[in-house]
């Protein structure tokens, strides 16, 4: 749209909200959180703290973007440079064109409000350009995902799966000292409520093999592993499954693994030929009534025609990291070119939401599972993507005790 098919807007959501980059996905963040005369305001990953929560309030014809957590500071502007000022003054007024969901933030005297390059940078300054392109495009988010009623018969991106990380390594199928991510086999995660599992394949002694990190020689084989969630669909008529591979093989030993799996063909769902990007995700009752109910995403492209689909063009992905110590809790892409809250006409990429640190264990998994994972889907990842996951993928998922986990999937599936 150009500037001069730009409207003015309706009010952009009240009460606090994070503004972020439709590019690059980072988020307007007052550097330091210091409240002081001429403080940069910069871009940085969602991180769900004061500094980054705003509140969007009419002054009059304009607008003024205010601290949430003291509106007497506004996002100001000192020549081409982004700072905080007083609201009182008037360098810190703004019209906001809607461009239908997203909007240019423009200073009266000329300009817009924009990042610098589209690519992502950590800690860079904004600036006031007289460019008007996707550099200039933000989207205002509610600092809280708003819940809008789940509808009786739900799209695929409506809906949330618990997932498992590293579901092959887990302790019962022998990754004993090995830094085991789960303690059950895959067949027993299934049977006990998981519907995403991350598995890493590794081309390995002429065969495919779920490994981590490297082969020791008595994994599993890729095989297997997905011949047991055939065999799960095929006794749970419900169910719909979703396998991510971290994929280390090549386009044709991956074929082969997948070619002797029995049913594979007749299970999975492929988004290219059902027409997705054109119409949308499908209801889950149209993916049970065709019994095309398995899903399977590879990390790398050239897949499709034996129904494995390149992530990227379909997904949207956290960093995975909590950090070793789980305090890190920002939000940001995985993969630059594919921000949380990208999506493409008539077409939404399916969320994928990480939550587990860089060294796993079941202690640290009891401690990361319940409020923090909470909050951190309301407060940090689903403002950021600008909705709840569709998948929430952890370590350990059975931690800890009391059902914490369980009952957050169940609240995720209330309200879309």
């Amino acid at each position: 749209m150009s500037v001069a098919q730009a409207r003015p807007a309706a009010d952009p959501p009240g009460g606090a909200v994070i503004i972020v980059s439709v590019p690059n996905g980072r988020v307007v963040d007052l550097d330091g959180g210091g409240v002081n005369d001429g403080q940069e305001i910069q871009e940085w990953p969602g991180n769900g703290s004061t500094a980054q929560q705003w509140q969007v309030v009419r002054d009059g014809a304009q607008y003024r973007i205010k601290l949430s957590g003291n509106q007497a500071w506004c996002v100001g502007r000192d020549q081409a440079r982004v700072v905080l000022r007083s609201c009182s003054n008037a360098l810190t007024t703004w019209d906001f064109e809607d461009l239908g969901g997203r909007f240019r933030i423009k200073a009266p005297g000329g300009g817009y409000l924009q990042v610098v390059t589209t690519s992502p940078s950590n800690g860079r300054g904004l600036a006031i350009a007289a460019g008007s392109g996707a550099a200039a495009e933000w989207l205002v988010n509610a600092a809280e995902v708003p819940r809008r009623a789940m509808p009786a018969d739900p799209r695929l991106d409506q809906v949330t799966f618990l997932t498992s990380h590293n579901a092959m390594a887990n302790t019962d199928e022998g990754f004993w000292g090995r830094f085991p991510n789960q303690s059950y086999r895959l067949k027993d995660q299934l049977a006990q409520g998981v519907r995403g599992l991350q598995i890493d394949a590794y081309a390995s002694n002429g065969d495919v093999k779920m490994c981590h990190g490297s082969c020791w020689g008595n994994e599993r084989t890729l095989t297997a592993g997905l011949q047991d969630t055939v065999d799960f669909l095929n006794a749970n008529r419900e169910a719909i499954v979703t396998v991510f591979i971290e994929d280390y093989t090549s386009v044709e030993e991956l074929r082969a693994a997948v070619a002797r799996v029995n049913g594979f063909a007749d299970r999975v769902f492929n988004p290219a030929q059902a027409g997705v990007r054109q119409n949308g995700w499908p209801k889950v009752s149209e993916l049970i009534a065709q019994n095309r109910r398995l899903l399977v995403f590879s990390q790398r492209s050239g897949r499709d025609a034996y129904g494995v689909m390149f992530d990227r063009d379909w997904t949207a992905e956290n960093y995975w990291s909590l950090g070793s110590g789980g305090g890190d809790v920002q939000c940001y892409s995985r993969w630059d070119e594919v921000p949380l809250a990208k999506e493409e006409p008539g077409f939404r990429r399916l969320h994928s939401m990480n939550h587990y640190r860089d060294v796993p264990s079941e202690a640290s998994a009891g401690t990361d599972n319940g409020s923090k994972l909470a909050d951190r889907v309301r407060r940090v990842c689903g403002p950021v993507a600008g909705r709840k996951p569709n998948y929430v993928a952890l370590d350990f998922y059975q931690k800890p005790e009391g059902g914490a986990v369980r009952n957050l999937i169940a609240d995720l599936n209330t309200y879309w």
